[in-house]
């Protein structure tokens, strides 16, 4: 399964924030959306996960574009983690990821044995078992990004898409969140995720598209092709010999 976008312009009330993006991605890769704040990231997410319409572009799924589906059936091929919040709702560990199979329950359905299949598993993959009946408003922001990201993970979708999944938490959960993603990936999945830690992102990304501050594409590809002084201190708007502190 292949997400296929083309000529893509992202943006609100027809102003577009970023143009032309262009991406063929497949289970088993990560693509990281980099880039300095206001250059996109968080639109060109939002706009392959459905959830705002495309100014120009199309977003295909084995050749069935996206604005074509109901939301339920994207939800079956895409699945979205919003920037980290905290949530008010003190619902525990193990309801919340559940809430990841909604889409194939609705709204008045019950849990299949299937679908707790599923979301067992998702808590042991992001290693929550011994927090599964704790209430997520008494966790960590690193141990509740783990949970966001298993209701992900319970939603069993192909492609992922992770805005900011790192944001806000210290080293030791940064790297822990990332792990996850690396393993999901392993497993056949596609990634997409916006991030700033450019050292998180050499290290575990497939591809990285850079993005400049007026939203335009500055380079995509590799880590080690993309993250050049030159590019970076470009888009940064910043000194070469600064820019190279940003992968230390």
């Amino acid at each position: 399964m292949t997400l296929k976008i083309k000529s893509l312009s992202c943006g609100y009330d027809g102003k577009a924030i970023t143009s032309n993006f262009n991406l063929n991605l497949k289970g088993g890769e990560l693509l990281v959306l980099a880039g300095p704040n206001g250059s996109g990231k968080t639109s060109i997410l939002k706009t392959i996960g459905g959830l705002i319409p495309p100014i120009n572009g199309s977003i295909e799924i084995e050749g069935r574009n996206i604005r074509g589906m109901k939301a339920v059936q994207r939800a079956a091929i895409i699945s979205f983690l919003y920037q980290a919040k905290e949530s008010p709702w003190p619902f525990t560990v193990k309801e919340t990821i559940s809430q990841g199979r909604f889409f194939s329950r609705g709204w008045f359905g019950s849990d299949t044995a299937n679908d707790r299949k599923i979301v067992d598993r998702a808590i042991e993959k992001a290693n929550l078992e011994k927090l599964s009946h704790r209430l997520i408003t008494e966790l960590s922001g690193g141990e509740l990004q783990r949970v966001f990201i298993a209701r992900c993970i319970a939603q069993d979708t192909k492609f992922l898409l992770l805005d900011e999944p790192v944001n806000n938490l210290d080293p030791k959960y940064s790297y822990m969140i990332m792990e996850l993603i690396s393993d999901l990936v392993k497993e056949g999945r596609g990634i997409i995720l916006s991030l700033h830690d450019l050292r998180l992102a050499s290290g575990f990304a497939s591809e990285i598209a850079l993005l400049s501050g007026n939203g335009e594409i500055a380079a995509m590809g590799s880590p080690s092709d993309v993250l050049s002084g030159e590019n970076l201190s470009k888009v940064y708007e910043i000194s070469k010999d600064l820019a190279k502190f940003l992968l230390l």
